[in-house]
């Protein structure tokens, strides 16, 4: 008898955690409605970037290069040079990419709980073991001795997200270098430094430990979540191991166009930065009015703490799109309590819809 065809997939295929998106299937469906949910940046690429994209266009019958003057560019912006650059379709590449790099079936990938739901899924379809350590309590700051204690032969792979997402926490310096001095592959994803520009990379970590790279995209700061740009930072060992994964022609013109448009216009990253952080003070200190308890805005996110207010996270989410048709972010259970949410600043108008929302209903 013929197999069926579930038969032959590999068996971890459908056991391993999924990262659904369906929410941005409503989202375009349903306009009007504020996207407050997936850490988009709500400001549109300038008409540079347009220009450069609708110019490159018109050589869009050809194959690129490997990008030699972009890997420059961003090089330069860290101290580093063209071949400490591997440039990928998004942070999420980059995200799969390390997975079938360093994991076997069986080995284990170490990182925080919440985390990016994206990670978790993708080590597991490596048939991986992933082992998360709850961030601690209180300031939901990395738990640096839990993950260092869980440690063993199994472990290939750690994930410092710095700032972390959901939480906003940036790690301590000291701790980073825990991890770093372990030998271990360490990511330190920097999707979120952009906006703290009194925070400088870790880029410098990768002369003293090889086995460190650093994960960045554009889709944040930079606003090209639905342009797919992003890039690895290693020594060139690392870089030729990403490049090697990561499939030929992985970036498109259009999208090294865009980020090369904007990487020589900073003015247009500033000003999204500035709208970015200017609403999340305001957030902060109208949630605080509340009773709520906002952390660390870090990023274009901030985790917000309602647990006090004895509504549930599902109750929260419902009032928000009942209310002012606002899509805000589920947060699981931290430490066995429900009633956090997350919240990314959008437009003038969504923003101020969600302030109404708050107040109305929180209030």
């Amino acid at each position: 008898m013929a197999k069926q065809l579930k038969d032959w997939f590999v068996p971890w295929l459908f056991t391993s955690r999924e990262y659904n998106v369906s929410i941005l299937d409503k989202a375009w469906a349903n306009p009007g409605h504020g996207r407050l949910m997936l850490n988009e940046n709500p400001v549109p690429p300038s008409e540079k970037v347009i220009n450069a994209v609708t110019q490159i266009m018109k050589h869009g019958n050809r194959y690129p290069d490997s990008f030699p003057r972009l890997r420059a560019k961003i090089g330069k912006m860290y101290g580093l040079g063209p071949d400490n650059v591997a440039l990928c379709n998004g942070s999420s590449e980059t995200i799969d990419a390390m997975m079938r790099i360093f994991l076997q079936p069986g080995d284990e990938f170490l990182l925080s709980t919440p985390t990016f739901e994206l990670f978790p899924p993708r080590a597991e379809l490596c048939n991986a073991k992933v082992v998360q350590i709850p961030v601690r309590k209180g300031d939901l700051q990395y738990d640096v001795d839990g993950m260092l204690n869980a440690i063993n032969d199994r472990t290939k792979l750690i994930l410092i997200i710095n700032p972390n997402n959901p939480t906003g926490v940036f790690i301590d310096d000291a701790d980073l270098e825990r991890f770093c001095e372990t030998g271990i592959p360490l990511c330190v994803d920097e999707a979120y430094l952009d906006y703290n520009p009194d925070h400088p990379s870790k880029a410098p970590l990768i002369k003293k430990y090889p086995q460190v790279f650093l994960s960045v995209t554009f889709s944040k700061a930079y606003g090209f979540a639905g342009v797919r740009f992003g890039f690895v930072l290693g020594t060139e060992e690392m870089i030729a191991a990403f490049n090697r994964m990561f499939l030929p022609w992985n970036v498109s013109l259009m999208s090294a166009a865009a980020a090369e448009a904007i990487i020589d216009n900073p003015d247009e990253v500033k000003a999204k930065v500035e709208h970015n952080n200017r609403w999340m003070a305001i957030f902060a200190e109208e949630l605080k009015k509340l009773g709520l308890k906002p952390y660390p805005a870090n990023g274009n996110y901030m985790l917000i703490d309602g647990t006090m207010t004895g509504k549930t996270t599902e109750e929260i989410l419902k009032a928000a799109m009942d209310m002012e048709r606002l899509y805000l972010k589920k947060i699981g259970e931290i430490h066995g309590k429900t009633g956090y949410f997350r919240v990314t600043p959008g437009t003038d108008e969504e923003n101020e819809r969600f302030l109404k929302f708050i107040r109305a209903y929180f209030g």
